[in-house]
């Protein structure tokens, strides 16, 4: 298509070039054959889309020393927190307003969080609390929203003859400045005031030259400029309003083709019984994606059939959804083994409250299967707990 019309071609031709293709065709032999639609998304048509309306406003904040009241700070201590100064590696770590863990991931990659100091993170929470849940999302998001979770978000595809999954790359840290300071803006504060609720809920990370060495160069390059810090309060929230036209979009794509959608935080899932060839979903998805700004990871690409065992954020739901089996085998050997030997011979990543986060676990386990739960408690009170 790029080959034969370098440049935008109209509607009209797209849709001949796409009735014309033997490989489209095979795609909808059994369906309506693809049409073009022109949408506005900012039309009424599409406010039944809204996970609920707010049902409160945001704070009124006119000026820059308004924001500086309503957040309880000084002028000075406002340009603190929001560290529009130079920051490098030799900083002292005092002037410093996050901290890094390096995680290793089950795939061999390095997972950076980035955790606010206790004041930084006290101001991101409240405009997490007050403004930024004020804002609409789409009722297809299931991450970090009340009453919604992994399970809810799973609980969408059970029993379907076809389950996909696509995963979005990094997804906090492509989100940038400006994408985070249109959010304010569209909320209607003023540029000066968007500038500062931007500046305190974003971060640009300084690492030594060893550690930045554990991430390829693109990664390299998002995390030294202002993005969505992960383990920041504000950061899902801001995920899922700057990502509303992705889950808009993505619901008419799979409205069209008779398919579910939802996401749960980067992951973009999709299901349904109709027989097809669904890889010409990839690249759609992926043209979207990058269209509002991110982009996906084309490796964790799966699509499932109903034998095959379905898998979403960890969830089975082929017929339910329900704890994947080596997952609650792995647990109970663990519970098992600190029931021997000790609650300490199991933690060995040091964890803090290493008897809460088993517990923790279990009522996991326990929520997607309250029979295999219920069997985890059972050892679970066999532990001798100091």
């Amino acid at each position: 298509m790029l080959l034969q019309h370098p440049l935008k071609p109209t509607g009209r031709t797209v849709a001949d070039f796409l009735g014309s293709s033997a490989r489209v065709s095979n795609w909808f032999v059994t369906n309506p054959a693809p049409s073009i639609k022109y949408l506005n998304l900012e039309s009424e048509e599409f406010k039944g889309d809204v996970a609920g309306m707010p049902s409160t406003r945001p704070p009124v904040i006119d000026t820059v020393s308004d924001f500086a009241d309503w957040l309880s700070l000084s002028l000075p201590e406002l340009d603190w927190f929001a560290s529009f100064w130079r920051i490098d590696t030799t900083t002292p770590e005092h002037l410093k307003h996050y901290q890094y863990q390096l995680l290793k991931k089950p795939d061999g990659h390095t997972r950076l969080i980035e955790k606010p100091k206790t004041r930084l993170k006290e101001l991101q929470r409240k405009i997490y609390q007050e403004i930024l849940t004020t804002a609409e999302i789409h009722s297809a998001a299931h991450g970090f929203c009340p009453g919604k979770s992994c399970l809810s978000h799973a609980a969408n595809h059970t029993r379907k003859r076809y389950v996909m999954s696509y995963d979005i790359a990094q997804c906090f840290q492509s989100i940038g400045w400006l994408q985070v300071k249109t959010v304010f803006l569209r909320m209607g504060y003023p540029d000066r005031v968007s500038t500062y609720l931007t500046a305190l809920c974003t971060h640009s990370v300084q690492l030594k030259r060893s550690h930045l060495s554990l991430f390829d160069a693109s990664q390299r390059m998002l995390l030294k400029q202002r993005h969505l810090p992960q383990g920041a309060p504000g950061s899902p929230a801001l995920t899922n309003i700057i990502l509303y036209r992705l889950d808009h979009r993505l619901t008419g794509l799979a409205n069209q083709l008779g398919l579910n959608y939802s996401r749960y935080a980067d992951d973009i899932a999709l299901s349904g019984n109709a027989h097809r060839d669904y890889r010409f979903l990839e690249p759609l998805i992926g043209g979207i994606c990058l269209d509002e700004g991110v982009t996906l990871n084309y490796r964790k690409t799966r699509i499932r059939r109903s034998h095959q065992k379905q898998r979403l954020t960890g969830i089975v739901v082929n017929n339910k959804p329900n704890i994947d089996r080596k997952q609650f085998d792995a647990l109970k050997a663990t519970l098992t083994n600190c029931a021997r030997h000790g609650l300490q011979s199991q933690n060995r990543n040091s964890h803090p409250h290493f008897a809460a986060h088993l517990l923790g676990r279990i009522q996991y386990v326990k929520s997607l299967n309250k029979e295999r739960g219920l069997k985890l408690e059972k050892i679970y009170r066999n532990i001798p707990i100091a």
